[in-house]
């Protein structure tokens, strides 16, 4: 039977690296019947590799309002995809990881449209997910967010990081239990995470995701990048969150300080061998899905064994204040400055060959026997290109004045979105107080009547006292005692 294969993360499962792997082998997985496609079309900062982005896609109009129609325009765009490859191959890949995201939330009803369509046109949908063990999980997502740099996350401490993070996220069993309730536990394929794991001819995530899918993994297929995505930890991670906090709103220097993070990471000391979470926080964060792990090792890979190794990994607990910090901010500005000085020397190597071309132009012409015409011409020419110079500095004067402003708006961007998530740690710590202070509320208002109690007494004697001082006051001055 024909079969629509959904990969849908989850995130930070080398879901990168497989769409990669799928694109640069489409006519090797043709040979085997299989398709993976490619739009005709394209989201906003959605690479055109996640080809399974039309099922969860949100589209939005000029003043920020969900477009419905476009997005359902797009939906049927990309489900006319999908048959057209069906009358060519007996199987069909799609893979995006916001949809294990979108799967809880607003766009879940998806999974109905799309296994009604597989009714009416003939074909089963399998659905392949990708695990990995939670703590893993948190730490290469949050490396995620500071690398993209925009997001509210990008400047949030991992302590804090720690407190937010939504239970629902990292509750495999849950969510994948709510898509059963759609598509049937038979048709979702589980996959674990974990490099001693993988199965396949190589072992790796892509022979893997092939035997997944049923295909064959030949000598045709090609692997051009290992590893995509490469996660951020510790000290690297830091200091790019850090940097966040003061960066513009400029993708070059995004780039520049991301990159310059990597090579932080690369390049590390050995010897840091920090890990995230101390063995007490280890403890507590996996003790959140032991039970629902359990079940999902039950449930779906027919398993009585845990789900994960749960051994942690050895190693000192990860502090901003450690001793290879102040190495690792050399390392990061260090980089900066290598990759900046690269850049210009570009630059100028690029100007040299442009004034060297302009030179031997000239003295060309200068062998050139032309009429005093001709010579009107390109002097006009001449001035025209000086005043259009003139034009372009004063642009850049401008560009720059822009640039400043933009830096300023960015700057007051960060410090909204830092703000933002100070309060919310206060509200997380008001709603604890909360919960705390109604636990002791009758006890609180008893001790609140009797405090009434003492001051009504207190008031009253006070009174009492006070008429007593006035009327004795009175008194003296009537008889003159007050002098």
């Amino acid at each position: 039977m024909r079969t629509l294969y959904v990969h849908i993360g989850t995130p930070k499962t080398a879901t990168t690296s497989i769409q990669m792997f799928c694109v640069e082998n489409q006519k090797v997985l043709n040979k085997q019947s299989y398709s993976y496609p490619l739009l005709d079309f394209v989201y906003p900062h959605v690479a055109h590799r996640r080809n399974g982005h039309f099922l969860v896609g949100w589209v939005y109009k000029p003043g920020g309002q969900e477009d419905v129609e476009k997005e359902q325009e797009l939906w049927e765009k990309g489900l006319a995809m999908i048959h057209q490859e069906f009358e060519k191959y007996d199987n069909v890949i799609l893979s995006d990881e916001n949809i294990w995201h979108s799967s809880n939330g607003r766009k879940f009803p998806f999974w109905a449209k799309l296994m009604q369509d597989a009714k009416e046109h003939d074909y089963q949908v399998k659905v392949i997910v990708y695990i990995r063990r939670q703590d893993g999980l948190a730490n290469s997502w949050l490396s995620q967010q500071v690398k993209e740099g925009w997001n509210t996350n990008a400047t949030i401490k991992w302590d804090s990081f720690q407190r937010k993070t939504r239970k629902v996220v990292f509750n495999y069993y849950l969510l994948l239990e709510k898509i059963a309730e759609v598509t049937g536990r038979e048709n979702i394929i589980v996959r674990i995470f974990d490099r001693k794991k993988f199965k396949g001819k190589d072992h790796t995530i892509f022979s893997d995701f092939l035997e997944a899918i049923g295909v064959d993994y030949t000598d045709d297929f090609k692997i051009t990048e290992e590893e995509a995505n490469r996660s951020l930890t510790g000290n690297s991670q830091e200091i790019l969150r850090i940097i966040n906090t003061i960066l513009p709103d400029d993708v070059g220097t995004r780039v520049l300080v991301r990159e310059s993070a990597q090579d932080c990471e690369n390049y590390k000391d050995p010897q840091d061998n920090f890990v995230m979470f101390s063995e007490e926080e280890f403890n507590e964060f996996m003790g959140r899905y032991e039970k629902w792990n359990k079940a999902l090792a039950k449930d779906y890979l027919d398993q009585d064994e845990p789900l994960f190794d749960m051994k942690r990994k050895e190693g000192e607990r990860w502090t901003p204040d450690n001793r290879f910090m102040y190495e690792d901010i050399v390392r990061f500005f260090g980089g900066v400055v290598i990759r900046q000085q690269r850049h210009i020397e570009n630059l100028e190597r690029d100007i040299t060959t442009l004034k060297d071309s302009r030179l031997e132009a000239v003295e060309g012409l200068a062998d050139v026997d032309i009429d005093q015409n001709v010579k009107k011409i390109l002097q006009s020419l001449s001035e025209q290109i000086i005043n259009q110079q003139k034009d372009i500095q004063r642009a850049l004067e401008n560009s720059e004045k822009i640039d400043a402003v933009r830096d300023k708006n960015q700057e007051v961007k960060v410090r909204s979105l830092t703000v933002g998530n100070e309060l919310i740690d206060l509200r997380q710590d008001y709603d604890a107080l909360q919960k705390e202070t109604k636990k002791d509320s009758k006890a609180i208002r008893q001790e609140s009547k009797e405090r009434d109690k003492e001051l009504k007494a207190m008031i009253r004697e006070l009174e009492q006292t006070s008429l007593w001082f006035r009327l004795r006051r009175k008194w003296r001055h009537i008889t003159g005692k007050d002098k």
